[in-house]
């Protein structure tokens, strides 16, 4: 997971700026977002249909306004195909789940379940995201190291580190954000400081100065399903491409240097520099916005400096870092 820059204001879209529809009043001009929103207040607000956390009806409300077609157009020019959870392409082989980063409905918090859910953020811009089911939806999924499957995915899930601060009921949610504990790929967090990455894949919460592993890159790492054995092998392989890439960087840098010192023809040289463009060429794109599992790789090329293994490639002038934003 990464910092994605989406924007916290809506885009200027009709369902946000056109003045197209009536109000409950029957009177008013509003937008769609605006009527959806009055109609959403008016029916989870209704003390007859929900109470202490519960819904004493089988009466149901239908959101729409995320499913506006412009609302997706601009959600995939953020986040392409790309799960902005688990940073995996999956436009080859699924469709996109425009995802909730606040539950709409309800709200599962530990083994209990709060009716109804984040309501009136079910249109908001700054609420809207897009995920591959795998991390949205509940699923059987094989985990390395456990013997047997276990259900994985956020679905409802929002975790707190203290309820008595739960926004609720259109309450604001300035005291809320100081106890989230699932990392928001679009807010103000800086997921690659909460998450890690091993040499086979795995995702781990990255500890503090004191070693104490971060919560939210824990927590996170259990309701995303980051840990789900298709993703670590696909990370595992995109990982070992890139290896292999630095790998062969290294090998023409050093024989560059070798074909200077024994004084071959220019030539051979511009042969051998021409090498080197085509593979760091490669590594640029495999970092570049459409890449797969970006903070893997951002988090593999930061080890590998500090262990001085791209220390031949610096002295010949390249620093990988600086491909990092």
């Amino acid at each position: 997971m990464i910092k994605i820059n989406r924007g916290h204001q809506p885009p200027g879209l009709k369902v946000y700026t056109s003045k197209s529809v009536k109000a409950l009043d029957g009177v008013t001009k509003v937008t769609k977002a605006e009527q959806e929103l009055e109609r959403a207040i008016a029916f989870f607000m209704d003390p007859n249909r929900f109470s202490n956390e519960k819904k004493l009806t089988r009466d149901t409300f239908t959101f729409a306004v995320y499913k506006d077609p412009e609302i997706q157009e601009k959600l995939a020019a953020v986040f392409g195909t790309k799960c902005a959870y688990c940073e995996t392409d999956f436009g080859p082989v699924t469709p996109k789940d425009i995802e909730h980063f606040r539950p709409k409905s309800e709200i599962t918090a530990g083994r209990t379940t709060l009716i109804p859910g984040y309501f009136w953020l079910a249109g908001e811009w700054d609420n809207l995201l897009v995920s591959c089911p795998d991390c949205n939806r509940g699923r059987k999924h094989e985990v390395p190291g456990q013997p047997e499957k276990t259900t994985l995915g956020k679905e409802t899930q929002f975790p707190l580190s203290d309820e008595q601060h739960r926004a609720r009921n259109r309450a604001p949610l300035v005291n809320e954000e100081t106890v989230r504990l699932l990392l928001n790929p679009c807010g103000n967090d800086e997921p690659e400081k909460h998450l890690m990455f091993d040499d086979q894949g795995l995702i781990h919460p990255r500890p503090d100065a004191n070693n104490v592993p971060s919560g939210a890159g824990t927590m996170s790492i259990a309701v995303y399903a980051l840990r789900r054995k298709p993703l670590v092998e696909n990370r595992l392989k995109e990982l070992n491409r890139f290896r292999l890439l630095f790998e062969n960087l290294n090998h023409l840098v050093k024989n560059h240097n070798d074909l200077r010192s024994l004084g071959a023809s220019q030539a051979m040289l511009d042969n051998n520099g021409a090498q080197i463009a085509r593979v760091k060429s490669a590594m640029v794109e495999m970092l570049g916005p459409k890449g797969q599992y970006l903070a893997m790789l951002r988090d593999w090329i930061r080890r590998a400096k500090a262990n001085g293994e791209c220390a031949l490639l610096e002295q010949f002038g390249i620093d990988l870092t600086t491909l990092i934003p």
